[in-house]
């Protein structure tokens, strides 16, 4: 009776432990963080420098459209997010030696699943 007793106990802590852990682990995984971060940066397509025109705030960072055409100053590049505080639309932002430190993954307004880089660097504007 008394091994009975203890195989349940025993039973019991186990499957507490076991669920718990699980618990945890769901718990980083459900982490609804839009930015992986890479854990080495790289640079952003080997550029020391380019600019980016915002046109989505959010909150701590910016969806901005990259430079496609200096002369003209057309903003039709890739997309990108740029870290940092303070942006507002249209704001053009001048990055000094880039570097890709993640992706950013979101749904624009037509329910289109989007990635792009998170970017970083010395930023001016």
């Amino acid at each position: 009776m008394k091994s009975f007793l203890g195989g349940l106990v025993t039973g019991i802590v186990v499957t507490i432990v076991t669920l718990y852990v699980i618990g945890l682990a769901k718990q980083d995984l459900s982490d609804d963080d839009p930015i992986q971060y890479l854990e080495i940066p790289v640079s952003y397509e080997n550029k020391t420098e380019t600019s980016f025109k915002v046109f989505q705030v959010l909150g701590a960072a910016a969806l901005a459209k990259e430079i496609s055409n200096r002369k003209y100053k057309w903003y039709n590049g890739n997309t990108v997010v740029i870290l940092g505080e303070n942006y507002y639309s249209d704001q053009i932002i001048t990055v000094k030696n880039p570097q890709r430190v993640g992706t950013y993954s979101y749904t624009t307004k037509g329910g289109m699943p989007m990635t792009v880089p998170v970017i970083d660097g010395d930023i001016s504007e």
